[in-house]
């Protein structure tokens, strides 16, 4: 069998959450439609501990496409509705900076704007 080579970059999510104030997932591999489950379950699993503060790590993500976009934006309407503060760290890596730049999204995900635009200079 000829492996898949689609399948070494899946994505690994993993989760902590400190003192039940602060919340973080580090992010890694591709956020498509196939790996938006993964990343909607950390959230689930950070938002049962009533973190104060959520932040997702993006600086290991290598690409992402609309329905990761998605993923993103909904872990920041779920945070909003548990009343807690939520923004993307990292710096992301130059493909999803562009997507993030292009669609106005960075600032709204809590990840200033100009990161994004430096990463395609």
């Amino acid at each position: 069998m000829i492996p898949n080579p689609r399948q070494a970059a899946r994505p690994q999510t993993r989760t902590a959450v400190l003192a039940g104030r602060y919340g973080l997932i580090h992010l890694a591999g591709e956020l498509d439609l196939e790996t938006v489950p993964a990343v909607r379950d950390a959230v689930r699993r950070c938002l049962d501990n009533r973190p104060a503060r959520l932040r997702i790590d993006i600086s290991g993500v290598s690409f992402c496409d609309c329905s990761g976009l998605s993923a993103l934006l909904w872990a920041k309407a779920e945070e909003d509705r548990a009343g807690a503060s939520f923004h993307l760290c990292g710096p992301p890596q130059p493909i999803v900076a562009r997507v993030l730049d292009a669609t106005g999204t960075a600032g709204l995900l809590g990840l200033a704007p100009f990161a994004a635009e430096g990463k395609r200079r």
